[in-house]
């Protein structure tokens, strides 16, 4: 009922009239108006009218508020808020976290990159650029490298970094009494310091890829320079680390018979780069896959470095959780032997073994997919990519045709009377891929025999005296790929890297120009040219190159997914951009 409807006045007691009729005419001037006298609104109007001004003055709140979010959300943006901890779960334990002694345990490399720094560093993206060091000088020679080093750094444990330190690293890492795995690396180097900021290394002839070499993480001279050689390898530095990284050593629990059970490090608040937003990693050690992928599900922990496609897939159902692709610059492939059986030296019989095999089905089947077809030394991405080298698809009946023409007919049991010996290190990965390649072999009626030799004695049994006829096994070529240790005609014999003992001159020539080649395009191009070569004589036949798969909660945001990177430890190379918890701050 309208307040100037008839009725309203025909039915109102009016002794009310003139309080109404004053409080209508105080709400309605402009002069006299106040938000105060709205309490009054409920006298002059009808129930029905009242609750449709409270609905109204509802929805335009609703609204206000709406409209109010919206512009926040436009005019701010999300940014990390510091703290939170990160677990991860890790298949192993660490034995040594020093850079002298890295060998194959991913748990030791993983700790030494978070703790540690070198004079050089990979950015996410790969970029080589200075890390303790501010700047580098290198001579027209390519000879020498100066060093500029950062000021104001200091170890974890407050003392300053210098010019030492780095003297003291290079010296142990050169001591044949520590025995260290980088001895053969950096063996002919020559190191000095000018003053306590500066350091000039010092090559005997030049090495483009030299700077990967300077991002050897670098010993506190001061806590380790009192140790003998036989006391090195025993320090509890060793598992109690102090760097100058973004991580330092804070906890860790051993199980009764010692083996560490779990590690924390904690962020390094006077880092002198990048400072990480998360407060704490926590890394809980499992003895094998399926324990940490069930740690993964039981929310024990928030990551899991590497995780196989089959559990990726049982995980990726359960939900709150990411996979990261991340591609590392090694590859799998098979090395002929070049002095091994007089068949395998002709051409037509080893184009017609590469035809033969189906790549694509053997990394689906192999690796579960894992990986990424290649068909050259370098992996796409690398510096020498060669995307135009010449292939060999899977082909099966130009390959028979191949063998007939090489003379190897089949007989009346369909076999060609070529028998070959393939030997790899005795893992379940190496294995079932040995057998698909023997498969697929066999099928055009050659015969083969399958070695598997222990890791521990891969080297001493089968590599050094080059004990096979063709070898299954992979090769890490690094973020700056130098062929020379893998193909040059020097490296035929152990202690070189040519397992295939390849020899070609002009080969020879390519790879010892790109050496000490420091413009990168030519460099590549140089490579490009070499593995023309290696397509035309097939010193080995490419498979595939890997992937590592990581998964971690949706939880942990600012990773970076489909990087390329040199070794699993290169995960935490953008850790620094990790974070788990957020504020908004308003738009610049």
């Amino acid at each position: 009922m309208s307040f100037f409807s008839p009725q309203f006045w025909r039915n109102r007691d009016t002794s009310h009239v003139t309080l109404d009729v004053q409080l209508a005419g105080s709400l309605s001037g402009k002069k006299n108006f106040s938000l105060r006298k709205l309490k009054y609104l409920h006298r002059i109007l009808s129930r029905r009218e009242y609750r449709l001004v409270q609905v109204l003055g509802i929805i335009v709140l609703i609204n206000a508020v709406f409209l109010s979010g919206k512009a926040y959300q436009a005019l701010t943006v999300e940014v990390p808020r510091s703290g939170g901890t990160y677990s991860e779960g890790l298949v192993g334990s660490p034995s040594a976290i020093n850079p002298l002694f890295l060998l194959t345990n991913d748990s030791d490399r993983d700790l030494v990159g978070l703790v540690y720094s070198g004079l050089m560093h990979y950015t996410p993206d790969r970029k080589l650029v200075p890390d303790l060091a501010e700047g580098v000088k290198i001579s027209d020679d390519q000879k020498e490298y100066t060093f500029i080093l950062r000021e104001g750094v200091t170890w974890h444990d407050g003392e300053p970094f210098t010019a030492q330190d780095v003297l003291f690293t290079m010296a142990k890492v050169q001591d044949t009494d520590i025995k260290s795995t980088l001895y053969a690396s950096y063996k002919d180097i020559t190191v000095k310091k000018t003053d306590s900021r500066t350091v000039v290394f010092t090559l005997q002839k030049p090495f483009a890829p030299f700077l990967d070499l300077a991002t050897l993480p670098i010993l506190p001279e001061h806590l380790w320079r009192e140790l003998s050689n036989e006391q090195f390898p025993l320090s509890a530095l060793n598992i109690k680390p102090v760097g100058t990284g973004p991580w330092k050593f804070r906890s860790l629990q051993k199980e009764k018979d010692g083996t560490i059970r779990s590690y924390t490090l904690s962020r390094n608040d006077t880092f002198y780069g990048e400072k990480p937003h998360i407060e704490k990693f926590i890394f809980k050690f499992y003895p094998d896959m399926q324990t940490a992928v069930q740690g993964l599900k039981n929310g024990h922990v928030q990551g899991v470095s590497f995780v196989p496609r089959e559990f990726r897939e049982t995980l990726s159902r359960e939900g709150g959780l990411y996979s990261y692709s991340l591609s590392l610059p090694q590859y799998t492939a098979l090395f002929i032997n070049n002095e091994g059986k007089k068949e395998l030296a002709r051409a037509p019989v080893r184009s017609a073994l590469a035809l033969a095999l189906d790549k694509e089905q053997l990394v689906l089947e192999g690796v579960a997919g894992e990986g990424s077809v290649i068909h050259s030394a370098i992996p796409e991405g690398l510096l020498g990519y060669h995307a135009d080298i010449k292939k060999y698809p899977y082909d099966i009946k130009r390959a028979e045709e191949l063998l007939d023409e090489a003379g190897l007919k089949k007989d009346e049991e369909g076999k060609r009377g070529l028998i070959l010996e393939l030997a790899t290190v005795d893992t379940p990965e190496r294995a079932r891929i040995a057998e698909i390649i023997k498969e697929m072999w066999e099928r055009m009626g050659i015969t083969v025999a399958l070695t598997y030799e222990p890791q521990g004695t891969m080297k001493e049994l089968v590599l050094n005296p080059r004990k096979y006829d063709i070898l299954l096994y992979g090769a890490v070529v690094g973020s700056d790929p130098d062929l020379y240790p893998f193909w040059h005609s020097s490296q035929a014999n152990a202690p070189g890297l040519n397992l295939s003992k390849f020899a070609n001159k002009e080969a020879d020539a390519l790879l010892e120009n790109a050496r000490v080649t420091a413009d990168a395009p030519k460099r590549a191009e140089l490579y490009r040219t070499f593995q023309d070569i290696l397509a035309r004589e097939m010193p080995a036949i490419f498979l595939y190159a890997p992937t590592h798969s990581m998964m971690m909660s949706k939880k942990i945001k600012g990773v970076s997914d489909h990087r390329r990177i040199a070794y699993p430890a290169d995960r935490f190379s953008d850790s620094a951009k990790w974070y788990i918890t957020s504020k908004r701050q308003w738009k610049r």
